[in-house]
């Protein structure tokens, strides 16, 4: 954690030097303490933790390819058909168990050119597409089944 507030500090410094170095470790330290004794946090290592950590950053390298791709066929959809695109709304259900994995695809889902999470709700999530190609199979997409490894 100390880390993470450490790279924080230095990406919102903007410049590396002596002292900006000093205060970072200084304030990264106050933070630490603060989240450990106000907050209740406690460090545990654990070997489970580094897999997940290298799932979460793997889901991260897929959702900023599926990003990428999505700009694309948007921008071809909207060269190519102009006005003539068919806007869906789509309901389907998710298998995901916790909050924060149906948080997760609901933000993955937004995050994609094209398509918006209208709504989510006891499993179920609203998705709004630019065009109806773009909701075909969204309900066993890519991260849902990323997801639900991350979850298992």
């Amino acid at each position: 954690m100390f880390i993470l507030f450490f790279l924080l500090w230095l990406l919102m410094a903007g410049k590396v030097t002596l002292a900006v170095c000093l205060w970072g470790a200084a304030v990264s330290a106050l933070m630490c303490g603060f989240c450990r004794r106000v907050m209740g946090y406690r460090w545990r290592w654990n070997r489970r933790g580094f897999g997940q950590l290298r799932a979460v950053i793997r889901y991260l390298g897929n959702l900023l390819v599926e990003m990428l791709k999505a700009g694309f066929v948007v921008m071809k959809l909207i060269y190519t058909r102009g006005r003539d695109m068919e806007p869906k709304l789509i309901w389907f259900d998710t298998t995901l168990h916790s909050d924060r994995a149906r948080a997760t695809l609901a933000d993955s889902i937004t995050l994609t050119a094209g398509t918006i999470t209208v709504e989510t709700r006891e499993g179920r999530v609203c998705v709004h597409a630019l065009d109806a190609s773009l909701a075909e199979n969204i309900e066993k997409s890519r991260f849902q089944q990323e997801l639900e490894r991350l979850e298992a």
